[in-house]
């Protein structure tokens, strides 16, 4: 068993965990296994710079996942005062980064452009914000600026995600778009549980979308580490 497969074992198997505990509400084994999701992608991660080198795009992707430990951990309080919004910052300031990880260390940057050639998926992403933020805008109260924000971002990151088309290898362009189209889910699915209405099954769906987005954009990243690596030792 290669090294991918051995941590994507483990790391689905503490996704399973937490999943699992989070149906039949043990909190403590909840709670563990919540930030040793991120901790995990961070590890993993930051082996492969060990071995592949270190670049601006390694660096920003490392970051985004620290921030969205922080997110993780600081949201797992959001029932107590002001924990919510912080999260939800941390959460912003790892798009961000990853948007800028995404939009500025192509390996191949060159003209051919998704969002110039294919204007209908700026539409559809786009659109999808408008209309979803428009759908809950009247529940947010005072968290209406900072969720409008938000949205902006997450969808921006999506974008910029889709635009690495024909820009990156192709494994590492599928596994990021996948990522950033799940983490869109389950920000849908957490916004719309905590501020319209409460759905079934809230926790499983909202994690289950938000761990595949996470492991997806970090594996996606290691390929293209990779992939940088393989081409400064060709140069």
């Amino acid at each position: 068993m290669n090294r991918d497969r051995l941590f994507a074992l483990i790391y689905l198997s503490l996704l399973a965990i937490h999943l699992v505990s989070g149906e039949i509400e043990f909190s403590f084994l909840t709670a563990l296994t919540k930030p040793a999701l991120l901790t995990s992608l961070i590890v993993y991660f930051f082996l492969n710079l060990s071995l592949y080198g270190k670049s601006p795009f390694a660096y920003l992707i490392l970051f985004g996942l620290v921030f969205s430990l922080g997110g993780d951990v600081v949201l797992m309080f959001q029932d107590r005062g002001s924990f919510f919004i912080f999260g939800l910052g941390s959460f912003m300031l790892a798009h961000v980064l990853y948007i800028i990880a995404f939009s500025k260390t192509y390996e191949q940057n060159h003209e051919i452009k998704l969002l110039k050639r294919y204007g209908w998926v700026m539409i559809l992403v786009v659109g999808y914000g408008y209309f979803f933020f428009n759908a809950i805008k009247e529940f947010l109260h005072d968290m209406i600026g900072p969720v409008m924000v938000y949205t902006m971002v997450i969808s921006l990151m999506l974008l910029i995600a889709l635009n690495r088309y024909k820009k990156v290898s192709p494994r590492s362009f599928r596994s990021i778009a996948i990522g950033a189209i799940l983490f869109v889910a389950s920000d849908s699915i957490l916004a719309w549980n905590k501020f319209v209405h409460e759905l079934d099954h809230s926790h499983f769906l909202i994690m289950i979308t938000y761990g595949l987005a996470q492991y997806c954009i970090s594996y996606g990243a290691v390929i293209q580490v990779r992939d940088i690596s393989v081409k400064s030792i060709e140069e």
